[in-house]
């Protein structure tokens, strides 16, 4: 999986990440980054604010997201990149080979906690979220970007680790779709167990 932002988009997002998800645009401030901005705030990746008198930028989800897809901070054509730039991507690329191991994305440990919620508790706030969506009895299957979205406090690692421990003990069904069209929507909520992706969720009543 591999992103289409342009170098100097991937580099935005990576220096937000790496500050904790939000930062003064003094901070992080480049030629480009009003027309950057501009497109990342379009795309549902970064909102744009004002802390007084400073402009501020944060992550959103798909912006924590698109972290965990490879991509590229050197510029394209035949200028060489400067030395920072090279080391960076090097990093970058390890970063996303270790994570690729461990079955996270680099977006995953990179956001901050904002608490801890005990496992039962979310267990049980799944339950309820699948059939706040899904109706009781359940009409469908549902999508883990609607999942998601109703329990966006919960850190993205612990959903999905949870989701996979209800899975191994019968508690759950999670499955891929197979439309391509409804794949790409749903890309970057997907479950990813080694090399297993999963889409949708099922529970019995």
């Amino acid at each position: 999986m591999s992103s289409d932002l342009t170098p100097n988009q991937q580099l935005l997002l990576w220096h937000l990440g790496l500050r904790g998800g939000k930062a003064l645009r003094k901070e992080v401030v480049y030629n480009e980054i009003a027309k950057d901005s501009k497109n990342l705030e379009r795309r549902g990746l970064l909102t744009v604010g004002k802390d007084g008198r400073s402009h501020t930028y944060e992550l959103k989800d798909g912006g924590w997201d698109e972290l965990t897809k490879r991509g590229s901070v050197l510029p394209k054509g035949k200028k060489a990149p400067s030395r920072d730039r090279a080391i960076l991507q090097l990093l970058l690329e390890a970063l996303h080979s270790h994570a690729a191991k461990q079955s996270v994305g680099i977006g995953e440990f990179l956001k901050p906690v904002s608490r801890t919620v005990e496992p039962s508790g979310i267990r049980q706030r799944i339950r309820r979220a699948f059939f706040e969506i899904a109706g009781n009895p359940p009409q469908d299957s549902v999508r883990l970007s609607a999942l998601r979205a109703k329990l966006n406090d919960v850190p993205r690692q612990e959903l999905n680790e949870t989701l996979l421990t209800m899975m191994s003990a019968g508690e759950i069904n999670l499955m891929n779709l197979d439309n391509p069209r409804d794949i790409k929507a749903e890309e970057a909520s997907a479950l990813h167990a080694g090399n297993r992706r999963y889409h949708v969720i099922w529970i019995e009543r």
